[in-house]
């Protein structure tokens, strides 16, 4: 066999498997409700949009060169943007608008240097910090701006902060069943009370973690749902807007204030990565503008979202 007949067989396969790649979405909807093996390895799977759309186009492409039908395969490049979860709607303009800070810091970081340089230059209302050690948080006495804040490092990759420049109340530091923490808040802003969870699940390294995840997000969202208070939920979520942690969180109270950029891993500006660090909020917000930040020395690209009140949206 001819190496532009092996070549050609290879590009094949990579179409095809990049193809099916693009579908798990669609998997991961029908299995939405399902804690198994095999949700849990779809799910994992759906991740990597970007990634399969770039495999997609190489593959087709080289394929193409020997039959021309391979090309139709690129009429699947479309799949990303229609299975995403949904946008919060956008607001061209606002007289009010908040701005929402979330950086995964890496717990082995211990300089806070580029992420004090990035809040004074963004000037965030609050700041969700993810993976925060002790030594990283004993530094953050340096950082101006932020004079109400709530710190929970740890020496591993679930410590976790809130920063605000308005009051906070109401504060805790909660725990799941796991002992995985997060940090929930009402923030004072212009005479309006917001309820705030900075969240890090576990990674979803075994179907029971991802069943975790899952149920938590939709919790929060159900909370939304329920509550008279504007509402954030911001931080890693370890799950991408393709995953089944998303399937239906409009539906229940929450939806996605955060783009599709990649945040994980930093190296390249994620340019082959995953978006997976997100803000979610209620429907008594609009977008404004959402987009990321620089490299603030960990494997993170930290996210930046400009909400605007919007009344209340009908709840589902």
């Amino acid at each position: 066999m001819s190496v532009r007949s092996r070549l050609s067989i290879y590009a094949r396969l990579m179409t095809f498997s990049c193809f099916a790649g693009l579908l798990t979405p669609l998997a991961n909807a029908f299995l939405a409700d399902s804690a198994g093996r095999i949700a849990w390895i779809i799910d994992l799977t759906s991740h990597w949009q970007w990634l399969f759309v770039i495999g997609l186009v190489i593959g087709s492409g080289i394929a193409a060169c020997k039959q021309k039908r391979w090309a139709l395969a690129l009429l699947a490049l479309p799949l990303p943007w229609l299975t995403v979860s949904p946008l919060a709607p956008a607001a061209s303009q606002a007289d009010k608008a908040f701005l929402v800070a979330s950086a995964n810091v890496h717990f082995g970081n211990q300089d806070p240097a580029p992420l004090i340089q990035w809040l004074a230059k963004t000037q965030p209302d609050i700041v969700v910090l993810i993976e925060i050690s002790p030594e990283y948080a004993a530094a953050l006495k340096k950082l101006p701006g932020y004079p109400h804040r709530h710190l929970a490092p740890q020496p591993d990759p679930f410590g976790i902060a809130l920063l605000s420049r308005h009051p906070l109340r109401q504060i805790a530091a909660l725990r799941n069943a796991d002992g995985i923490p997060r940090i929930e808040a009402e923030i004072d802003w212009q005479g309006k009370s917001i309820n705030i969870i900075g969240y890090h699940p576990m990674p979803p390294i075994t179907p029971q973690h991802h069943a975790t995840r899952n149920q938590e997000l939709q919790s929060f969202a159900i909370r939304a749902s329920q509550s008279k208070q504007p509402m954030i939920v911001a931080g890693d979520l370890n799950a991408s807007p393709w995953s089944s942690a998303f399937h239906s969180l409009d539906k229940l109270g929450l939806w996605r204030a955060s783009g599709l950029r990649p945040t994980w891993p930093a190296i390249g500006q994620g340019i082959i990565g995953i978006p997976i660090d997100h803000a979610l909020v209620s429907a008594h917000w609009s977008v404004l503008e959402s987009g990321l930040g620089p490299n603030l020395g960990s494997d993170h690209r930290p996210l930046l979202v400009k909400i605007s009140p919007s009344g209340s949206r009908k709840q589902p």
